[in-house]
C-alpha cells in the first residue's frame, strides 16, 4: 500500500500534536522502549525535538544552533515536512560538525501501532532514504514512534530493519500548536534534570521564543547537553 503524502491539514495536526504529547514521567513504555540516558558520571541530558512541521520554527533551531555552539539536539526527522529540505545544507553542516543527531521519526507521523509490518518497515526505509540522500548519513539505529505509540510488534518489526533503539522520553516540553512560550519554559524546567530525554516539538514558535531562558535552565544546573549517539556510545553508521 502507497503511503499517504503529508498534507497542509496534516502538518497542522501534528504542530497540535505536540500539545498532546504526554509530559508524565510515568508513563509505562514497554519492554524493550528507552526513556532515559545510561549512567554517567558527568551529569548531561539529551534535548530531542520532533517533527518540524513548521519550516519556520525548525529554521529558527538551526540559527540558534550556529549561534551556540556548545548546545546539542537529537532531531527526530519527519522527512516528510518541507523543512528539512529547506535547510538540509545548513542542517547537514551541524551534523558533520557533531551538533546534531538526525534520527528517524517517519516519512508521513502515522501511528506505527496501527501498521502492517510492511508498511512500518516503509515509514522507517522512507526516512532512512531521506537522511542518507540529504545528509549522508544513516538514521539507524534510533527512532521514535509517532505519538509514542509504540507496542512490542512494533519494536521487533523495527529492530527487524536496523532499528534496534526505540528512543521514547523522560518529560516533555508540551510544545505543541496554540501553547504558550510561558506554559514551555514552565514543563522545560520541570521536566530538564540529569540523565533524562526530554522531547520537545519544532511545530511552532513556542519553544524558540524562550530559547535564552531555556538554555539557561541547563546552564544554571551544570548539565551538558549530548546526542543519542553519545549518550549510548554509538558510531554513526
Amino acid at each position: 500500500m502507497e503511503t499517504k503524502a503529508i498534507t497542509r491539514k496534516s502538518l497542522f495536526a501534528l504542530a497540535l500534536a505536540g500539545f498532546m504529547t504526554f509530559a508524565d514521567s510515568a508513563i509505562a513504555w514497554p519492554k524493550g522502549s528507552i526513556s532515559s540516558l545510561p549512567h554517567s558520571s558527568t551529569k548531561r541530558v539529551a534535548w530531542t525535538v520532533d517533527d518540524g512541521a513548521s519550516a519556520a520554527a525548525l529554521g529558527r533551531y538551526v540559527k540558534m544552533l550556529e549561534e551556540n555552539p556548545d548546545v546539542k539536539i537529537t532531531f527526530f526527522v519527519l522527512s516528510g515536512a518541507p523543512g528539512w529540505t529547506k535547510y538540509a545544507t545548513r542542517l547537514k553542516a551541524l551534523q558533520d560538525g557533531g551538533q546534531i543527531q538526525l534520527a528517524n521519526h517517519t516519512q508521513t507521523h502515522r501511528s506505527l501501532t496501527k501498521l502492517s509490518d510492511a508498511q512500518i518497515k516503509q515509514e522507517l526505509n522512507r526516512c532512512e532514504a531521506f537522511c542518507l540522500k540529504k545528509y549522508g548519513v544513516s538514521s539507524k539505529p534510533y527512532f521514535r514512534p509517532p505519538y509514542g505509540e509504540i507496542d512490542g510488534r512494533v519494536i521487533k518489526v523495527a529492530a527487524s530493519i536496523g532499528f534496534t533503539k526505540p528512543m521514547l522520553w523522560y518529560g516533555s516540553f508540551a510544545s505543541g500548536s496554540g501553547v504558550s512560550s510561558s506554559s514551555v519554559l514552565k514543563s522545560a524546567t520541570k521536566w530538564i534534570a540529569n540523565g533524562r530525554i526530554v522531547i520537545d516539538h519544532a511545530n511552532s514558535n513556542a519553544t524558540p521564543n524562550v530559547f535564552p531562558q531555556i538554555l539557561n535552565v541547563f546552564k544554571s544546573r551544570k548539565l551538558k547537553l549530548v546526542t543519542l549517539h553519545e549518550a549510548f556510545e554509538t558510531t554513526p553508521q
